[in-house]
C-alpha cells in the first residue's frame, strides 16, 4: 500500500503527475486536501458533518446491493456445474432451456454488477470533491470569523487605552486572537475530514472484492445525486 500523499482524484501526486486512476480505499486514506485561501466566506461545518453520514449511508446501499449479487452469482453457477456434470438430471432438449436461460440470468448479472460497482467510484470520486469544497468554505468562513474577533480585539482595546493606544500591543493582540482561533477551526476541522475519510475508507475496502453478480436488482441505473448544499452562515 502507498503511502504517497495525493490530493487530485486524477491521480496526480504531490511530488509528481502520475497516470488518471479510479479512487480505491488506499487512495481515500492519503487523500490530502489543499489549504484554503481566506478571501471567501464558506459553509457551517455541521452541513459538513451531515454531508458525511448520508455519503455513508448511500455507499453501505451500493454494499448491500453488490453482496445480494454475489450470493446470486454464486448460487447460479453452482447449479449451472451441477447441470454440467449431470447431477440435476435432464431430460433431453426440453431440460437445457432452463439451464440456458440461466446462463442468461448469469450475464446480465454480471454486466449489473460492473454497473454498480462503477457507479460506486463515480459516486466516491464526486464525494470526494465535493468534501474538499466543503473544507475550503469552512476554512474561508473560520478565517472571516477570526478576522471579525480580532478587529473587535482592537476596537475593544482602542476604547479601553484612549491617548495610551499603542499600535504595536494591538497588533500583536489581533495576531495573537486570530491565530488562536484558526488553529481551533483547522484542528476541528482534520477531526471532521479524518473521521469522513477513513468512514469512506471502510467503505471501500467491502467494495475491493472481486466483482460477483446476480439477477439485476430493482434500481432506476441512475447515478446517487450528492447531498444538497446549503448556504453559507452569515
Amino acid at each position: 500500500m502507498s503511502t504517497t500523499p495525493i490530493s487530485r482524484y486524477e491521480g496526480v501526486t504531490v511530488a509528481a503527475g502520475g497516470p488518471q486512476v479510479r479512487l480505491t480505499a488506499d487512495r481515500v486514506r492519503r487523500w490530502e486536501f489543499s489549504t484554503a485561501s481566506f478571501t471567501r466566506r464558506g459553509y457551517d461545518h455541521h452541513d459538513v458533518d451531515r454531508f458525511r453520514m448520508q455519503v455513508a449511508d448511500e455507499l453501505d446501499l451500493m454494499v448491500t446491493q453488490i453482496t445480494r449479487l454475489r450470493e446470486e452469482n454464486e448460487r447460479l453457477n453452482d447449479r449451472v456445474e451441477l447441470h454440467r456434470h449431470g447431477v440435476i438430471p435432464s431430460a433431453g432438449s426440453a431440460a437445457a432451456m432452463p439451464a440456458a436461460k440461466e446462463v442468461n440470468l448469469l450475464s446480465a448479472a454480471q454486466r449489473e454488477a460492473e454497473q454498480i460497482i462503477a457507479q460506486a467510484h463515480d459516486y466516491a470520486r464526486r464525494v470526494a470533491e465535493y468534501a474538499r469544497m466543503q473544507y475550503e468554505s469552512y476554512m474561508q468562513a473560520a478565517a472571516e470569523e477570526a478576522r471579525q474577533e480580532a478587529e473587535r480585539a482592537v476596537q475593544d482595546y482602542r476604547r479601553s487605552a484612549g491617548s495610551e493606544f499603542d499600535d504595536s500591543v494591538a497588533t500583536r493582540e489581533a495576531f495573537r486572537i486570530y491565530g488562536e482561533m484558526m488553529i481551533s477551526h483547522m484542528q476541528s476541522a482534520a477531526r471532521q475530514l479524518d473521521d469522513g475519510c477513513a468512514q469512506l475508507a471502510r467503505t471501500m475496502d467491502r467494495l475491493a472484492g472481486p466483482a460477483g453478480a446476480g439477477p439485476a436488482v430493482a434500481a432506476n441505473g441512475a447515478t446517487a445525486a450528492l447531498p444538497r448544499q446549503y448556504p453559507p452562515q452569515r
